[in-house]
C-alpha cells in the first residue's frame, strides 16, 4: 500500500486526551502527563500506512481518532489482522527494531507519535511512564491469549457473536455497534472468509438477535442469547457454520 501524507503533524502539549473505546486490552490505560512532552500529532487519510512491515520501530503510537488496523501480509497474498485499533488505543510497540506488523487507517485517522528512545529513557526516571507502558504490555498480552482462543477454539458463529460484544463494549449504551470496518476487514480478523461473515451476520438478523441500523452500525437486541453463543451454546436452527 501506498504511504500517504500525513495531513498535519504538530506538538501535541496540551493535546487534550480521547475518550479510550478499545477492544484492544488497554482501555483503562491513561497516558501519563510526562509524556505529553514528546508527542507529536498526526493526521492520516484513509488508507493511508502508518508504518509498514518491516519499518524501523522508530515510534509508538495512541489512537486519537478514527479506526485503523494493524496486519500482516502472508507469502500467498492472504492478509491476517492482527487487532483494531480505535479510540485510545496504543500500538506500535515492537521488542525487536523492526515493525512485525503493518498498521494503516481504515478511515480518516489522528493520531499521538512518541518517540520510542526517548520515551524508553523517559520511563527509566518517570515512574508513572514506566506503570504505563508495562500495563499496556500485559493488557496487549491478556488479549492476544483471548483472541488466540476466538480464533483457535471458537466456531465461526462463535467468532462474530464475540467479535460484536466486544466492540459493544465500548459502547454508550452497550449495544449499538459501529462498524467502520468492512466485512472483508472482519473476516481476515477472525480467519473467516468475507461470506462466512456476510452469511454469520443476515442468520443473526434472521433470528432476532441483531438489528442492522446502516451499512455501518448495528444493534444488538439479545445480549443474553448472544452471550450464549460466545458459550458454546449456539441455536441449532439457521446460525451459519463455516
Amino acid at each position: 500500500m501506498q504511504m500517504q501524507p500525513a495531513l498535519s503533524i504538530s506538538s501535541s502539549r496540551n493535546f487534550a486526551p480521547a475518550v479510550p473505546q478499545t477492544i484492544s486490552g488497554d482501555e483503562a490505560v491513561d497516558a501519563p502527563a510526562g509524556l505529553a512532552a514528546l508527542g507529536a500529532v498526526l493526521s492520516l487519510n484513509r488508507g493511508a500506512a502508518v508504518y509498514r512491515e518491516g519499518d524501523p520501530a522508530l515510534h509508538w503510537y495512541r489512537v486519537v481518532s478514527g479506526t485503523g488496523c494493524t496486519s500482516k501480509l502472508l507469502p500467498d497474498g492472504r492478509r491476517q489482522i492482527g487487532t483494531f485499533l480505535h479510540a485510545g488505543n496504543f500500538f506500535g510497540f515492537d521488542a525487536f527494531d523492526e515493525h512485525g506488523f503493518a498498521a494503516e487507517a481504515l478511515t480518516d485517522m489522528v493520531v499521538i507519535r512518541y518517540p520510542r528512545k526517548r520515551t524508553d529513557a523517559l520511563a527509566l526516571t518517570d515512574g508513572a511512564v514506566n506503570r504505563c507502558i508495562r500495563e499496556i504490555a500485559c493488557r496487549s498480552l491478556t488479549a492476544a491469549y483471548e483472541r488466540l482462543l476466538t480464533v483457535g477454539r471458537k466456531t465461526a458463529t462463535e467468532r462474530v457473536v464475540t467479535f460484536l460484544l466486544e466492540l459493544a463494549r465500548g459502547a454508550p449504551d452497550g449495544r449499538t455497534v459501529s462498524l467502520p470496518m468492512s466485512r472483508s476487514d472482519i473476516g481476515d480478523y477472525l480467519g473467516l472468509t468475507l461470506e462466512s461473515v456476510s452469511r454469520i451476520l443476515s442468520a443473526l438478523k434472521h433470528d432476532g438477535l441483531i438489528e442492522m441500523a446502516g451499512a455501518h452500525r448495528l444493534v444488538l437486541l439479545d445480549r443474553i442469547a448472544l452471550e450464549q453463543i460466545t458459550a458454546g451454546d449456539e441455536p441449532a436452527v439457521r446460525l451459519a457454520r463455516a
